[in-house]
């Protein structure tokens, strides 16, 4: 069954997951959010890319492509 699951999937569920605590931090009032996305979204965009490269090369190995 573990193997059936997609790397986009499992990562989209974890990401709304995420999402929604931030949320809740922030209607809370335990957490800036917008102040904390202004600070923190360069890191999302390096998180975003790191994902589709082992997304790729996943992708690769699993086709035997060596190079």
């Amino acid at each position: 069954m573990l193997s059936s699951l997609k790397v986009e999937r499992v990562v989209m569920g974890l990401g709304l997951v995420g999402l929604g605590i931030l949320w809740t931090l922030a209607n809370f009032e335990r957490l800036d959010l917008l102040s904390a996305l202004r600070r923190f979204w360069p890191m999302l965009l390096i998180v975003w890319g790191a994902l589709e490269l082992a997304v790729s090369f996943a992708r690769r190995s699993s086709r035997g492509v060596t190079r």
